[in-house]
């Protein structure tokens, strides 16, 4: 079965196409479910938004945006509930024209400026023929014939980029592996880069629910296409084979510049989208951290004026300033106090980062900065327990980067074991928990200061109020039968684990596990209170209430052995020197 175009026609200056959004500011061509054939026969379609302007050789020339997603050229589910969420996450109507598809750029902003954009359907997904998949190799091949394909087009200039972030931002890892030669950049904002290690089985551990539940609810199709079962994969393969293989971009093979996004917040796309910025093999590349949200940040006036200097320079070759823009900017997050925002540096990790341990004291159930001397125990229960550890930070102290927790661990009556750990700032009068908020829920409203102060209100009343738009701290897990560290891989602060086989525990067995804990920029002020959770239990699953919840293998008890010469439990964190730290205040 093959869908027709629907032939072009004119979304014409100083209409609203979408109520509530805002009135396109040029006149519009869009040409719908236009066909792509890819090298194997499979058709997928896209839709085309490109300036109307004609010249006299025929229509102008202008370089494409691909913003290649599985949700729908026109959002699909996901962009109607975007606007049922509260506060539709911090991004009203009136930012965007509402032509834009899910997470992606906004295509009455980008013809104004001079370019298309094309929105494609993953194969297997809505119109597009084949069966649906997750971002993989293949999808990378997929992207490739699609970029070859724009870059002939009349219209096209030769230069073809791509956008959006999420899952707009994982496809782009793969196309670039693939190295497309009509491929100018890319623009990948908050991308996971290994489905095994970012989210199905971070540290071992079994987590598909989100991911089953997108394939099954966010994803449509006319053709009926074959989905994978991505929740039986997880399962069936729990180490790493070429399944997995397949699903982690090879990054080290991308050339093309790139303009990457992250922040230290988002559960399911910290750990790729740094991974990606370490690993990736372009010699031109650009690092920005933000403090907010994904959606709010992609959405950002400053930040697509931004991202249209790096696209100008690379798309256009107007000889602008992007060049001169730091190679990494970061905020650093001050729950309860002031973030720092855009901090250049030349590279992360930052190469002052300064090796800082503080050692886990069962007797007081703190955390010292000098070994224990005497060896101490403790114990939860492996279903549902927790234990804590509070330091109370002398002075003004800035940690940023990768993190490790060691613990010497003991299954009691199970093979195996589930820890988790997660890294808070509690106030030090209260013991209350010090968020990061992520959503700035007054933007562009009448009153912002009324808006911002009801979500602190209901948030306060009801803690699981606009969780999304909260920042506890990072956390990490592990499965104690995946603790084989990568040896090649791994840094003091890093542990990269090798997941190729299981090494079940035996009884009485102490072993040690290196936790890693995803990257993250954090202030603590003198006074303020680190706490350490240590628990069998996921702290966030990010599953939805229909999403199928996490099979853990916690039975019995989890026993954990710290001080004396022969258990060095202990957190260790990338301390910031504090010259580093008021230089940036002076910036």
């Amino acid at each position: 079965m093959t869908t027709p175009s629907t032939g072009p026609r004119i979304l014409k200056a100083n209409t609203t196409q979408v109520p509530g959004h805002r009135p396109l500011l040029c006149d519009i061509l869009l040409e719908e479910e236009v066909p792509i054939r890819l090298r194997d026969g499979i058709v997928i379609y896209a839709d085309v938004y490109r300036p109307s302007s004609e010249t006299a050789e025929g229509c102008e020339s202008v370089p494409a945006i691909i913003a290649a997603g599985p949700f729908g050229k026109n959002g699909g589910p996901n962009k109607a509930n975007f606007n049922k969420w509260p506060w539709r996450f911090g991004c009203p109507k009136l930012a965007t024209s509402g032509l834009e598809k899910f997470e992606g750029p906004d295509p009455a902003y980008w013809c104004l400026h001079g370019y298309a954009i094309v929105h494609t359907d993953c194969r297997g997904t809505w119109t597009s023929e084949g069966d649906v998949s997750l971002p993989c190799k293949r999808e990378g091949e997929d992207n490739y014939d699609i970029i070859e394909t724009i870059a002939k087009l009349p219209w096209c200039n030769g230069k073809v980029t791509m956008a959006g972030n999420s899952y707009l931002a994982m496809t782009q890892w793969f196309a670039g592996a693939e190295n497309p030669p009509h491929l100018a950049c890319l623009a990948p904002w908050e991308g996971v880069s290994d489905l095994y290690r970012d989210i199905l089985r971070r540290g071992g551990v079994p987590n598909p629910g989100f991911t089953a539940g997108l394939l099954k609810g966010d994803l449509g199709s006319a053709r009926g296409s074959k989905t994978i079962d991505i929740h039986g994969m997880t399962y069936k393969y729990p180490v790493w084979n070429e399944f997995w293989e397949s699903h982690r971009a090879n990054l080290q093979a991308i050339r093309c510049p790139m303009y990457i996004v992250s922040s230290w917040t988002n559960a399911l796309h910290v750990q790729g989208t740094f991974r990606a910025w370490e690993e990736s093999g372009s010699i031109e590349k650009w690092l920005r951290v933000h403090n907010t949200h994904e959606w709010p940040d992609l959405y950002d006036s400053v930040y697509v004026e931004d991202l249209r200097k790096f696209y100008e320079y690379y798309m256009k070759d107007i000889n602008n300033d992007w060049p001169m823009t730091p190679r990494v900017r970061l905020s650093v997050l001050n729950p309860g106090g002031r973030d720092i925002i855009n901090r250049p540096k030349r590279s992360f990790p930052l190469q002052r980062q300064l090796a800082f341990k503080l050692f886990l004291d069962p007797g007081k159930s703190t955390l010292s900065d000098t070994p224990i001397a005497h060896p101490g125990i403790f114990s939860y229960d492996a279903k549902a327990g927790d234990v804590k550890f509070t330091w109370e930070v002398p002075r003004r102290m800035e940690f940023t980067g990768y993190m490790k927790l060691r613990l010497w661990a003991e299954a009691v009556d199970s093979s195996d074991m589930d820890v988790f750990v997660c890294v808070t700032k509690q106030h030090s009068a209260t013991g209350a928990t010090l968020e990061s908020v992520l959503v700035d829920v007054g933007r562009q409203s009448a009153n912002p200061i009324r808006e911002r102060e009801t979500l602190h209100r209901k948030h306060t009343a009801d803690s699981t109020f606009g969780t999304a738009f909260f920042a506890a701290g990072p956390s990490g897990c592990l499965r104690a039968s995946h603790r084989a560290l990568d040896e090649s891989q791994s840094t003091p602060f890093h542990a990269v684990h090798l997941h190729r086989e299981e090494h079940l525990l035996r009884r009485g067995q102490i072993v040690p596990l290196d936790i890693s804990i995803w990257p993250y920029g954090i202030i603590f002020e003198e006074g303020d209170v680190l706490c350490v959770t240590i628990s069998g239990y996921h702290p966030n699953e990010h599953c939805r209430p229909t999403d199928p919840r996490p099979e853990l293998r916690n039975q019995g008890t989890h026993k954990f052995y710290s001080g004396g010469d022969e258990y060095d439990s202990f957190l260790l964190l990338p301390f910031i020197p504090e010259e580093d730290f008021h230089s940036a205040l002076r910036r």
